[in-house]
């Protein structure tokens, strides 16, 4: 019982320190965008004399620009700095929220001496704390602050339905789910979602980010100081690749369980279609991206369309197999 009401301590620690984070990301992203104006404005008033100069000696007026690039030094320099603090302090926090709400789950699990995923409340949480342990790991190697508040705003939304609506007392397992292969196949899972989580995030920015490229705004704003469309059509699709691979493993780590604990590896119930169903869509994306020719931005909207069907099979399918009783984790 200790246990028990110091996971729900941590968890809600966990979400106040999220909220904090979700602030500093948002100051973070404030700092970023007269960054942006400024050194546009600097780089544009440094071509303008270049030109000045090449047309006095001579030159054709029809000099060529070059861009101006979200970092060049001028007006804006002091704001990246500030910039920079404020992301490493929103990082920061997300650390220590991960961590806490890792804790949590941790302690639910031993709380009740099983896999902390008996039911809807520590499936979310669960699903959660491998999101947001995914982004802590990969955010401060790759210098993704500018990715933080569309990671950990879902992370907040989803624990605080989890403790209002969802939240259920821990209870047994069912026999036949009392298997080393459930903690194999919903653990690959989580780090599965966990990596369609952030792909999904960076694939809609990449969406915003070509759109501005193509029709450049009146006026930048934080969305000019992120890594180009390029970058991110590249930085999702690594993030897809590794999760399709993931979920390839739970489709499989999936049947060999069903058939140990039914005794047939498929049974066509809600859970197993859409594993399949994700897996067949994210087949697509993959096939769609390595395909010469092919639009990136139309690769991009089969992968949304694929955590879509996560997102389904996460909510309502689970809900519905928890309903009529079709793998339900939770013996109560």
């Amino acid at each position: 019982m200790n246990l028990a009401a110091n996971a729900n301590a941590a968890l809600y620690a966990s979400m106040i320190v999220y909220t904090l984070a979700m602030l500093a990301f948002t100051w973070h992203l404030a700092a970023r965008a007269p960054k942006v104006a400024d050194s546009k404005a600097a780089a544009d008033v440094a071509a303008s004399e270049r030109e000045s100069v090449l047309v006095g000696a001579g030159a054709p007026a029809t000099t060529e620009r070059r861009p101006a690039t979200p970092y060049a030094a001028g007006p804006g320099f002091q704001e990246s700095l500030k910039s920079r603090q404020r992301g490493s302090i929103a990082l920061m926090l997300t650390y220590l929220a991960s961590a806490l709400l890792v804790a949590s789950v941790l302690m639910r699990g031993l709380a009740v001496g099983r896999p902390p995923w008996g039911n809807m409340f520590e499936f979310a949480t669960a699903a959660a704390a491998a999101v947001g342990a995914a982004y802590s790991v990969l955010a401060k190697r790759n210098s993704w602050q500018w990715l933080g508040v569309f990671i950990v705003t879902p992370i907040l939304l989803v624990l605080g339905l989890a403790l209002t609506v969802l939240y259920t007392e821990a209870g047994e397992l069912m026999p036949a789910l009392k298997s080393y292969w459930l903690g194999i196949h919903v653990s690959v899972a989580f780090l599965a979602v966990a990596f369609f989580t952030l792909a999904f995030a960076v694939g809609l920015l990449y969406l915003v980010r070509l759109r501005r490229e193509e029709k450049a705004p009146a006026k930048p704003n934080f969305i000019e100081s992120l890594p180009s469309s390029a970058s991110l059509e590249r930085t999702a699709y690594s993030l897809n690749m590794v999760a399709f691979i993931l979920w390839t493993f739970t489709l499989i780590a999936g049947a060999i369980w069903a058939k140990q604990a039914w005794g047939a590896y498929w049974q066509w119930d809600p859970k197993e279609v859409w594993t399949f169903v994700i897996w067949t869509v994210y087949a697509a994306y993959m096939h769609s991206r390595a395909t010469a020719g092919v639009d990136h931005r139309k690769s991009m909207y089969i992968a949304l369309a694929g955590y879509a069907a996560v997102i389904i099979n996460f909510t309502l399918v689970n809900l519905v197999s928890t309903f009529v009783g079709m793998h339900n984790y939770s013996g109560m």
